[in-house]
């Protein structure tokens, strides 16, 4: 009858995987340091685990997220691949670690057809926006607001963008995914932010741009400016040249946060919230945003019908009284 494994073999293994992966030549393993490559080691030891125990969730997660995470490291599919190989050196080199080694290779053999999958698909819009769901379900856990949010902004730029004649769904898809490291506290908050907190929810365009860079620099560009203004008053770069993509979805991101109901206030009217953009023309959004939003006005109200969930009654719609926190400063 198999037994556990005795912690002391489990931390021999990650001890020796870590330092085989550090050891490996032309890659950048070798650059990391050695703790990191240890939490590393007991995450794929931990998913292989749980696969070896039928449940693929775990594995399928890890190596989604080394083809996103690491590649913005310098990493490519090969140096990836080679991790898998050294794990299975690791394993064979010591028996005590798992029961029947040959179930393991099964295992390794099903991650790197994974792997070879997800880096491929990964090259196709469809598949971007596939490991990008995969990369945003901790925001489920989070704010499903902020989940929802970026689909709804892609759906609203992109009637945006086709009066401009550009093209910005996928950087408004991708624009918020560095909210993945800002507290959940944070974004939930009813009150005001203070200073610290603050200082933390404007550093998720820059997060954004270092999740999406390896995969998309022009895209990544875009996400990184999706808060600056022309009046210099955004964030993070406080730039006044600001491009015509990222400012489209700065003007689809305040509309639809603008007509949601957040911790922080509740449902507006469209005009309430196309008034408020029409008040900072020149200022936060660009006179040609503000006029092509104009001409989209019929395709934007039927998108918000859809994305709105229904009101509970009694709820009340609170006018003009809106303030937002990341929009209309």
């Amino acid at each position: 009858m198999d037994r556990p494994h005795p912690n002391p073999a489990r931390a021999l293994f990650v001890s020796v995987y870590a330092t085989k992966l550090k050891e490996l030549h032309d890659t950048p393993f070798r650059y990391r340091p050695i703790h990191e490559l240890e939490r590393m080691s007991e995450r794929c030891l931990e998913a292989v685990e749980k696969s070896l125990a039928g449940d693929n969730s775990w594995l399928d997660r890890y190596i989604g997220h080394i083809v996103l995470q690491l590649g913005r490291e310098g990493f490519r599919s090969w140096q990836l691949i080679k991790g898998f190989e050294v794990f299975h050196d690791t394993g064979r080199r010591l028996p005590h670690v798992f029961s029947d080694f040959n179930r393991v290779n099964d295992v390794l053999y099903w991650a790197i057809v994974r792997f070879s999958q997800l880096y491929e698909e990964l090259q196709t819009v469809q598949g971007l926006s596939r490991m990008v769901e995969s990369l945003t379900m901790p925001l489920d856990s989070k704010e499903q607001y902020t989940s929802n949010h970026s689909h709804a902004v892609q759906k609203i730029a992109e009637k945006i963008a086709k009066v401009l004649g550009i093209d910005v769904s996928l950087a408004a898809l991708l624009h918020d995914v560095g909210k993945i490291h800002v507290p959940d506290r944070i974004l939930t908050k009813r009150g005001p932010l203070d200073q610290d907190e603050w200082v933390i929810l404007q550093q998720h365009p820059y997060h954004s741009f270092r999740i999406v860079y390896p995969i998309n620099p022009e895209v990544a560009s875009i996400c990184l400016r999706h808060h600056e203004r022309p009046d210099g008053r955004g964030y993070p770069l406080g730039e006044t040249d600001v491009r015509l993509e990222a400012n489209t979805i700065a003007a689809a991101d305040t509309l639809h946060a603008i007509c949601s109901k957040r911790p922080y206030h509740n449902y507006q009217r469209l005009d309430v919230a196309i008034s408020a953009i029409r008040g900072n023309a020149g200022t936060q959004f660009l006179p040609e945003v503000v006029n092509a939003l104009d001409r989209a006005y019929g395709d934007v109200a039927g998108l918000l019908s859809t994305f709105e969930p229904p009101r509970q009654t009694g709820e009340a719609n609170h006018g003009s009284a809106y303030q937002p926190r990341e929009t209309i400063n």
